[in-house]
């Protein structure tokens, strides 16, 4: 991964593909979460393969990309066709492709301010939120993340209980996408090493670039009160 899908964390992938070059081992790098985020150099710092996919840099959902280092080959994905240089038979999807082309082309002008921004918000969500729950626990990194995700825990409240109070009015999330529909807690938090209290009550706030200040103080206000609700309820039992 170049950055993870729950907390953010950046990883070190310039030096990750200097190692595995060094020992001529292929190397495939997941770079969904991070394309259109941060400046990822494909070829100078040798790669193999970076996967990307559209929807995570404002292009088209249902689409993406497997970068491919020009010389490696790759077995076919699929068989019963000689199309598309023998890897899959089948029609490509042409307008995700051009959504994705032009995804990309706007990212490259746009980014660098951008996330600039989206970083100010959320470091003020952030401080919204520690002043309204005082025993808030920001997860990860928090010199390298992504600048818009704001991984948190309010420990002894677990998170089913205040996704129940918000789904309603605030879009949030207890993981990835990746991992929806699956009870067990989260693998990520477990090999960080937190406390269980911690891992329990872990949701994942995610900010874009047309958040709005008026989203953000709505949002921390959301939860302000359902972890209120959730404090007095459970004293009350």
């Amino acid at each position: 991964m170049a950055a993870n899908n729950e907390v953010g964390t950046l990883y070190p992938i310039e030096k990750i593909a200097a190692i595995a070059q060094a020992y001529q081992v292929p190397w495939l790098c997941d770079a969904s979460q991070a394309v259109g985020k941060i400046p990822i150099q494909f070829n100078e710092w040798g790669m193999t393969l970076l996967a990307l996919s559209a929807h995570k840099l404002y292009g088209p959902q249902g689409v993406g990309a497997l970068v491919v280092r020009r010389g490696h080959r790759l077995a076919p994905l699929l068989y019963g066709g000689g199309q598309q240089k023998g890897l899959r038979p089948g029609t490509l999807n042409l307008p995700g492709i051009v959504g994705l082309g032009e995804a990309c082309r706007l990212r490259t002008a746009e980014m660098a301010v951008d996330e600039a921004d989206i970083g100010q918000k959320r470091d003020y969500l952030q401080s919204r939120l520690q002043a309204q729950i005082p025993d808030l626990v920001i997860n990860g990194d928090l010199q390298n993340r992504l600048a818009g995700n704001l991984h948190i825990s309010i420990p002894g409240i677990p998170n089913s209980a205040i996704m129940a109070r918000v789904r309603h009015t605030l879009a949030i999330s207890t993981g990835s996408a990746c991992s929806s529909g699956v009870e067990a807690p989260s693998h990520v938090l477990r090999a960080m090493g937190l406390a269980e209290s911690v891992v329990e009550g872990a949701l994942r706030l995610g900010l874009g670039k047309f958040s709005t200040d008026d989203d953000l103080d709505q949002a921390a206000e959301i939860l302000a009160q359902a972890v209120q609700a959730i404090k007095r309820s459970m004293a009350e039992g």
